[in-house]
């Protein structure tokens, strides 16, 4: 684990949260936070790009995160 990902604590940190999506500055981050983070850079309109910049995350970890975000919505209007 890198410097900047802290072990899950069972608590969100909200402004961490908004802080590390709005880029402003590199705040650490449990590994929950940093995919609710990314989730709200895509919900914004966001890409992969955006979400390397803004995290502080390389380019093939922020194309990873946001695959999987999009694939976890993906299903969400089919009904069974």
């Amino acid at each position: 684990m890198g410097e900047w990902i802290i072990p899950e604590d069972g608590i969100i940190d909200d402004l961490a949260v908004q802080i590390a999506a709005s880029g402003q500055r590199r705040v650490r981050l449990t590994k929950l936070e940093r995919r609710m983070a990314a989730a709200l850079i895509v919900a914004r309109g966001g890409t992969a790009w955006d979400v390397c910049k803004r995290l502080f995350i390389n380019y093939s970890t922020a194309t990873a995160l946001v695959t999987s975000l999009t694939a976890d919505t993906a299903g969400l209007g089919e009904v069974a």
